[in-house]
Order: structure tokens, then sequence, then C-alpha cells
């Protein structure tokens, strides 16, 4: 690890990131810029004794706010890129029991999704212990995200894939309330229109058809039945969503809690900031609502020192000033929402 770096260095250092953000400077002078903050982002991780966690820190989520909306039909080649793009994620995300996002660039819209959570009798229980992830139960509203759904279903248990509780409910005291088809909700309140029910699907059978789940049977698809609150004992997983924008900067906060990007100290999956009141700019040292070069003077000024002595420069509060803190204010660069 590398001692504090002396004033007159951070000072300089400061200098020259202001200048590479002034509009007056030239397109080279601000790529000189950018090319020294990823230098000092690559000596820091080399340095902190941590790169790997440097490096995911830096990898900021890719996320945006929602994508339009997918076509009704995906060609058989788009489902077998988006399957090819499941399994790597998959392969990628430290195991099968590991969340997954749908990235904006692979046409997604940013959410993270997990199938292999646990069993639950009834739709409810579920629906809690999905809040409880800071999540919800997958809302499924477009052809895309059903497909994307389907396909990390079949990535995760390929074996051993039964019914899965899905976020939608039918609403008795709606005023279009009717059996089987009228009256769906989404517990996040999107609208409800795209569908993927299996065939003999809605129905009412049993009276009290009034929660959504999903099915393999007896197609290979993943579809979606009409079924009563209680299912066969012990084989309905909840199929977890993760939304949340808490602080609206477009990028879903599950990702960023991963990425060490907001801290999380309860763990629950919802940033302490929008918890506790607090700033969810990361990277943003001194509350000014921007990431800049007095930020990263701030890092600098005050690296390998305890995080219990400067707080303000533990971005990830893990008790450290180090390369993981370096690449949260490189990341988070810029104003603040």
């Amino acid at each position: 690890m590398i001692s504090a770096m002396d004033t007159r260095t951070a000072a300089r250092i400061l200098d020259l990131a202001d200048e590479s953000a002034r509009p007056r400077g030239s397109r080279s002078r601000a790529f000189a810029g950018f090319a020294l903050i990823l230098a000092l982002a690559a000596h820091g991780a080399a340095t902190s004794g941590s790169p790997r966690s440097a490096q995911a820190a830096a990898m900021s989520p890719a996320g945006a706010r929602q994508a339009s909306k997918a076509q009704a039909g995906e060609s058989p080649e788009m489902k077998q890129l988006m399957a090819i793009g499941v399994a790597a994620a998959v392969s990628a995300g430290a195991s099968a029991q590991d969340a997954v996002q749908w990235r904006v660039e692979d046409g997604g819209n940013g959410h993270w999704y997990q199938l292999d959570a646990p069993f639950f009798v009834r739709w409810t229980d579920a629906k809690v212990y999905a809040e409880n992830q800071g999540g919800h139960l997958v809302t499924l509203t477009t052809a895309g995200e059903q497909v994307f759904a389907a396909n990390l279903a079949f990535a995760t248990t390929p074996n051993s894939i039964d019914d899965c509780w899905l976020g939608g409910f039918q609403d008795r005291s709606s005023s279009n309330y009717s059996e089987p088809g009228d009256g769906w909700r989404w517990v996040t309140g999107e609208p409800w229109g795209f569908t993927a029910w299996r065939p003999d699907q809605p129905t009412n059978i049993l009276g009290s058809n009034d929660f959504l789940a999903s099915t393999t049977v007896p197609t290979d698809e993943l579809r979606w039945v009409d079924s009563t609150i209680t299912n066969k004992p012990g084989n309905c997983q909840a199929f977890i969503e993760w939304s949340a924008d808490c602080n609206s900067d477009g990028l879903v906060d599950y990702g960023q809690i991963r990425a060490g990007q907001l801290p999380d100290a309860n763990g629950n999956n919802i940033p302490d900031c929008c918890e506790n009141g607090g700033s969810c700019c990361p990277g943003d040292t001194n509350n000014d609502q921007s990431v800049d070069g007095i930020d990263l003077a701030t890092i600098l000024t005050r690296w390998g020192m305890p995080g219990a002595k400067f707080p303000q420069a533990d971005c990830n509060d893990d008790g450290a000033i180090d390369g993981t803190d370096l690449a949260i204010v490189l990341a988070g660069w810029g104003g603040c929402a």
C-alpha cells in the first residue's frame, strides 16, 4: 500500500482534473485529464491489495430508465441471442444462485432478477420474502422481458424447473373485475398489458384463482397460470426482480450496492442513504452534489488512512481509504441527479 500523497502532488492532480473539466479546454486536454484519472485508478487498484474489488466498484452497472416496450413476438434469432446472453451472465455472475442483470446494452431495462430463491407454498409469503430482499415478485410486462425470464429460469435450474410465483394478482375490488381474465394487477402498479398465459389459462375452476404463477408443463416454455393462493406444497419459488432507483440517478440501486457504490450496512438491499436521509451521490465526499477534483484530492490525500478517522473519504464504509474508494469517485464523476 502506498503512503498518503503530499499536498503539492494532490493539488497538482486537482488542477489537472479541473482543467480537463473546463468547457473552454480542447478535446485533447479533456482526454489527457481523463487518461490521468484512469492511470491513477489503475495504480490505486494495484496498490490497495484489492484489485478485484476495485475493478468491481469501477464497473458502473449498466442501467437506465425503462427501455421501450418490446414487440409482441421475438424472432428465433433474438431468443437465441438472449439465451446466450443469460447463460453468459449466469456463468460470470459468481454462481447460479446469484442475481442476473438484464443489461440495457442487451436491450434490457437494467433490472436484476433471481429465481433460485426459497420455495413457498403461499403466494403472499413469497411476496413478503421478495420485498424483504429489497425487491418484488417479478413483473413481466414485455415479450422481451418474458423471454429473458424464461431463459434465466432454465439456465438457473435446467433439470428441476417447477412453478414460480410471479408478481401478478387479480384484484377483486377493481371496477373491472370479472373472472377469469379481468382485474389483473402487477404488485408494482405497472400497466397490465402483455400476457403469456398457457393456452388453457386463465381459469377460475376453484373459485379463488387470483394469483399468478408460471409453469413449464406441458410445454418446455415458461407460461403463466391462474393459481389459488396456495399451490402444491413446496414447489413454488419466489421469482424476484430488483428495479428500485431511490435516488433517481437512472441506475438500479441493487446493482450499485453490489458494486460497492452505495453502502448498505444492514444488508436489506436498500441504500443506507435512502433510509437515513444522507447523500446518495457515490463519491461525493463533501456533499456538494458533484463528484469532481475536490473529491479526488480528498481520497488521494488520505490514502491508506483509516476510514474511521476520515469517514467522508471512505466512500464504501469498509474502514479503509483505498482503491475501491478511488474507483467509486471515478465511476461517479460529474454532477449528481
